[in-house]
């Protein structure tokens, strides 16, 4: 069964990739980057939310934890990179940004693989 921070995961990435094909098109346009930190940000409260008690942590097999682990950690340099992207941009010169924008599609995709794998695999 889907859990509801699963839910919000999945609708953080769509999110989020939404707001960089938007981000491609226009250069890194403010709405692009509004919607992307958008979608972080609701990442960030999906990771939260077992935290905050307000649901219940997903119970993983010991030979399972250091994956997910890998995924926390992937999820938190998701966050990272996402700032140093903000810092980064400029309209001049988005080369850097856009590396950075689709280098976070890239590992954002492998951490929800690797969450996926390691709580149901």
């Amino acid at each position: 069964m889907t859990r509801p921070s699963e839910l919000l995961v999945i609708v953080a990435y769509s999110l989020f990739l939404g707001g960089s094909a938007r981000s491609f098109r226009t250069d890194g346009e403010l709405s692009s980057r509004l919607i992307m930190s958008a979608a972080v940000l609701l990442d960030m409260l999906a990771a939260l939310l077992p935290s905050i008690g307000l649901q219940a942590p997903l119970p993983l097999p010991e030979e399972r934890k250091p994956l997910i682990s890998a995924a926390v950690l992937a999820g938190v340099s998701v966050w990272v990179l996402f700032g140093a992207g903000l810092a980064v941009y400029s309209p001049k010169r988005p080369g850097l940004y856009h590396a950075l924008v689709l280098v976070i599609e890239i590992v954002w995709f492998i951490d929800i693989m690797m969450f996926i794998y390691g709580a149901y695999g």
